[in-house]
């Protein structure tokens, strides 16, 4: 059953790189298509909250670090993911951003957060010499031109790590993972709306517009629907197991990419993609008896 859950979470959340795509090809913008993530997500989680505990609050000295949290995790990364999903490919998209992890343990390793281990600093040697291979040579992306759009997707996986740590620090102990995306969507809804208007990227999802109508609000589902299945999978076998879901969502997010999208890679984004899953393993944290805390951003 913990498998077909594994399974199920790198399915949906690999995805996302797909309909991201598809959601930029129709018409969608960047900073529109965060809102309606950001809105489809807020009151699906919104109303699970208010239907489990009745009341919705949210403690005063939460509202800064909710917003810092929002514009790390959310309102930054998926405005600099949706634009770059206009220029790169699906597959290449997932593989850039998957270095969430690299990320994190050299920041915590900078900030005396964690301590040096050999096999974890050959998996941060494997996961730069992935991106080198992704971007170096002549015919590994389908255009030169893509490279700083690779370069920029990687400001993603930097805001991701950030968060991770972040969160780490403020140790939420009594303000449970559902009710913080919820707080992050909500917030990321206020922030981004202004936003749309001003630089004129608001738009309505219309059912005359199909592809754009269906990825918008398939994000938004996959946002509030994927995580709260992953709360509930790191409850039943432990985080350690659930965040496995990192290495399913890369490859699932090349594999959807392919499969709906009809997209081919040269052999150096497969040697990539074979070098940075591998990086993950080797720097990934291994069981302990006490688990570490829990990513919002596990999964993108």
């Amino acid at each position: 059953m913990n498998l077909l859950i594994l399974i199920f979470l790198g399915l949906c959340w690999g995805l996302s790189f797909t309909l991201s795509k598809i959601a930029m090809q129709a018409g969608g913008t960047p900073i529109g298509l965060t809102f309606w993530q950001s809105l489809t997500a807020g009151v699906l989680l919104l109303g699970y909250v208010y239907w489990r505990h009745r009341h919705f609050f949210v403690p005063r000295e939460l509202y800064v670090p909710i917003l810092i949290i929002s514009l790390l995790s959310v309102v930054v990364p998926n405005i600099i993911f949706f634009s770059a999903a206009t220029h790169l490919d699906a597959g290449v998209l997932s593989i850039s951003v998957s270095v969430i992890p690299l990320f994190t343990y050299c920041i915590a390793l900078s900030l005396g957060l964690d301590v040096f281990k050999l096999g974890r600093s050959i998996g941060l040697l494997l996961g730069f010499l992935a991106l080198i291979i992704l971007i170096v040579p002549e015919s590994s992306l389908p255009d030169k031109k893509d490279i700083p759009w690779v370069l920029l997707s990687l400001i993603c996986a930097l805001c991701y790590a950030l968060e991770n740590i972040y969160i780490d620090k403020l140790k939420l102990k009594n303000f449970g993972p559902i009710r913080l995306v919820c707080c992050i969507s909500i917030v990321s809804v206020i922030l981004t709306l202004p936003l749309t208007l001003v630089t004129d990227q608001f738009f309505f999802p219309k059912a005359s517009n199909f592809n754009l109508l269906l990825s918008a609000l398939g994000l938004g589902l996959i946002g509030a629907t994927a995580y709260s299945v992953f709360i509930f999978l790191i409850g039943r076998a432990g985080s350690v197991f659930a965040s496995q879901t990192g290495y399913l969502v890369t490859l699932c997010g090349v594999l959807w990419g392919i499969i709906l999208l009809g997209e081919s890679h040269s052999i150096f984004v497969w040697i990539s993609l074979f070098l940075i899953m591998a990086g993950i393993f080797l720097v990934h944290p291994r069981e302990t008896k006490k688990e570490g805390p829990i990513s919002t951003s596990v999964k993108r």
